[in-house]
Formats: structure tokens, sequence, C-alpha cells
């Protein structure tokens, strides 16, 4: 009987041997276009040429302070001006705490574009980790 349970013991062994190297059916894995960053992880890819880094809040708030660096592109003219864009650069989309930037980067995806990186926690967090700030002008 020992002997029996040990030779069953040994045949399951080697069928899942077998089974582990039967080649599978690879799943296709939908490429990502929108990679969450943070402030820090994203900066350097802001500054190499034909990067495009866009925020999103509107024009008072981009007057206000915004990213060195940063083109203003606020959120509801996003659609109409996304033609000015290059769909197979990388775009690197800012707001002020990361809602409407994740919100911009599904609507470039739906647009074609195929490099998008939200960066998370927005200008907020970008401040936060003394990042390059442009400030808004003195008043005269």
């Amino acid at each position: 009987m020992k002997k029996l349970l040990i030779l069953a013991a040994f045949a399951l062994a080697i069928a899942a041997c077998n089974e582990a190297r039967t080649p599978q059916t690879p799943v296709a894995a939908k490429a990502l276009t929108i990679t969450d960053m943070s402030p820090i992880e994203a900066r350097p890819g802001t500054e190499q040429p034909g990067s495009q880094f866009i925020d999103v809040r509107t024009e008072a708030e981009f007057a206000g302070e915004h990213a060195k660096g940063a083109q203003n592109i606020p959120l509801d003219t996003l659609e109409q001006r996304s033609s000015t864009l290059k769909k197979d650069e990388p775009v690197y989309v800012i707001c002020e705490t990361g809602r409407r930037s994740l919100a911009a980067s599904e609507m470039l995806e739906k647009e074609g574009f195929t490099r998008i990186i939200n960066i998370t926690g927005g200008t907020r967090a970008w401040a936060d980790a003394d990042l390059p700030m442009v400030e808004p002008a003195a008043a005269k």
C-alpha cells in the first residue's frame, strides 16, 4: 500500500511538471498608454527634447504659479487643442492635485496618444518636492 501511495504521488508530480512545461497560449496584453509618475520621477522626462509638458488647470490657476516648463492647455480646451500636440511623443500631464490630469490623460488616450504620463499629486506635489516653479509676476 505504501508503495502504491508513493507511486501515485510520483505520477502526480510528473504530470504536474509536464503540465507546467506545456506551452500556453499567450494572452495579448493591452499596451498601457497612461503611466502614473510622481513629480520626482516625471521631472527628468519633462526636460527631455520632444517631451510635451502640459498643465490642464485654468488660465487663472496657471498664472498663479506652475511647474517650470509646463504649457497651459486647460482641460476644457484640450480636446480642441490636442491637434497641437504630437501623438507619438511623450505627453506629461499635470493639474492641481491629479484628478483633472487623469481625466486629461484618458481623453488623450481616446485621441490616439501613445505615451501619456499622469503626474500624481499635481502641482501641489511638484511644489512640495521643491521642484522648479514659475511664480506669479509681481503686481506693478
